[in-house]
C-alpha cells in the first residue's frame, strides 16, 4: 500500500517536471523569438515609397539655370552706372527709378526657386567649418536633365570585407520623399539573409530646403545575433541638437547625420560640379549620436569602376583622419555623376586588417 502512494507521488512529480520544463522552454522559445524581432521604439515613422524609380546612366544633372533678367532691368542698370564728372554748374536730372524686377520677372518653376533660393543664401561665417572650397564655382556650361528631387530611389550593394575572417553581406541606401518631406535608410545585413550574424540600421528624417537636407531626428540600431540595441537618436532643433547621452550641442548651418551626409554631398556636387576637382577638399559637419565631428573629404580624382551596369565614371573622395569612438567610422566614397551623383562604393575601414567594401549590385 505504501509503496504504491509512493510510486504515484513519484509519477507526479515526474508530470510536474515535464511541464514545467516544456513551460521554461516555452518562455525561452518566446523570448528569443521577441529579441529576433526588430525594434518598436522608434521615433521615426516610416514613409512608404508608392514606386521605386529605376536609376539609369545619364548625362550628369545640373541646377535649374536662373531666369536672365528683363531688358529693361538691364537698362536700368547701365543708367545706374557712375557718369564722369561734367564741368558744367548744373547737376544733371535725376535718373527714373528701375522697375521692379518682382513685378515684371515670371515666376521661376520650382526647381529654379530651389537654385535661386540657394545662391543667396548667407556665406558661412569664419568660426563655421566651409561647406565649400574657396576655388570652387557653380557650373555655367554643364549639359544635362535639370535636377529635380526623386520621390523613391534605392541603390543595393554587395557587401565583403574582413573582421577575424572574410564577411559577406547584403546593404542599400534608400531615398523616400514625400512633399519636402525626406528620409534616408541605410541598411547593412552581414551573414546570410535568412539568418544574419549582425545588421546596422541608419534612419534620417526631415526636410528639403534650398540648401539641401535638413535633418530632424536620426535613428542608429545595431543588431548582433539576437540582441537588439536600443535605437542611439540625435535631434535636431532649430537652434540645438540633442546628442544620445542627452548632451545638448549647438547647431550651426549644414550640418548633418551620419545617413543624410551621402545624399547631402550628392546635392552639392550636383549645384557645383567644380568641387570634384582633384585636390579639393569639402567639409561637413555631422552630429553622431555621442559627438559633433567635422570631416574633411578630400578629393583624390576620377576613377572608373566595373559594375553590373557596366563602366561607370567617378570620383573618389576620402576622409582625413578622424576620430573613430561611438560607432561610426569614416567612410570613402565614390559618387558617379551620371547616376545623380549618388555613391557607387562605400568603403568602411577601422584598420589595415577591419574592412567593408559596398559595391553597387543594382540600382
Amino acid at each position: 500500500m505504501l509503496q504504491s502512494v509512493s510510486r504515484r507521488w513519484w509519477f507526479l512529480l515526474v508530470i510536474l517536471g515535464v511541464v514545467g520544463l516544456h513551460a521554461w522552454l516555452t518562455w525561452s522559445m518566446a523570448t528569443l523569438l521577441n529579441a529576433m524581432q526588430p525594434s518598436d521604439t522608434s521615433g521615426i515613422k516610416r514613409m512608404e515609397a508608392t514606386q521605386m524609380s529605376e536609376l539609369k546612366l545619364s548625362d550628369p544633372p545640373v541646377a535649374a539655370p536662373l531666369p536672365a533678367k528683363p531688358r529693361g532691368a538691364r537698362k536700368a542698370a547701365s543708367k545706374r552706372r557712375p557718369a564722369p564728372p561734367i564741368p558744367t554748374a548744373s547737376a544733371p536730372e535725376p535718373a527714373p527709378p528701375p522697375p521692379d524686377e518682382s513685378a515684371s520677372a515670371p515666376p521661376l518653376p520650382e526647381a529654379a526657386v530651389t537654385v535661386a533660393e540657394a545662391s543667396s543664401a548667407p556665406e558661412p561665417t569664419a568660426s563655421d567649418p566651409a561647406p565649400v572650397v574657396s576655388s570652387a564655382s557653380a557650373p555655367s556650361t554643364a549639359k544635362g536633365p535639370p535636377f529635380v528631387w526623386p520621390l523613391a530611389t534605392r541603390v543595393s550593394y554587395k557587401v565583403r570585407g574582413y573582421f577575424r575572417g572574410d564577411v559577406h553581406g547584403n546593404a542599400k541606401v534608400e531615398w523616400v520623399r514625400q512633399d519636402m518631406d525626406y528620409q534616408v535608410r541605410v541598411d547593412t545585413t552581414i551573414g546570410p539573409s535568412f539568418a544574419p550574424i549582425g545588421s546596422w540600421h541608419l534612419i534620417s528624417a526631415g526636410t528639403i530646403t534650398p540648401e539641401g537636407l535638413s535633418p530632424k531626428r536620426f535613428e542608429q540600431v545595431n543588431r548582433l545575433l539576437i540582441r537588439t540595441s536600443p535605437p542611439r537618436t540625435v535631434v535636431f532643433n532649430e537652434q540645438n541638437v540633442v546628442l544620445d547621452s542627452g548632451e545638448s550641442v549647438p547647431r550651426t548651418p549644414g550640418m548633418q547625420d551620419a545617413a543624410s551626409q551621402f545624399i547631402q554631398l550628392a546635392y552639392q556636387f550636383i549645384m557645383q560640379p567644380d568641387l570634384l576637382r582633384p585636390g579639393n577638399t569639402i567639409y561637413i559637419t555631422l552630429a553622431l549620436p555621442k559627438r559633433l565631428e567635422t570631416i574633411a573629404y578630400d578629393v583624390i580624382g576620377e576613377q572608373m569602376l566595373d559594375t553590373p551596369i557596366g563602366a561607370i565614371s567617378t570620383f573618389h573622395v576620402k576622409p582625413r583622419k578622424m576620430s573613430t569612438d561611438g560607432g561610426v567610422l569614416p567612410v570613402e566614397i565614390w559618387f558617379a555623376p551620371g547616376l545623380q551623383y549618388l555613391p557607387v562604393r562605400i568603403l568602411v575601414r577601422a584598420n589595415d586588417k577591419t574592412y567593408m567594401d559596398l559595391q553597387m549590385e543594382r540600382a
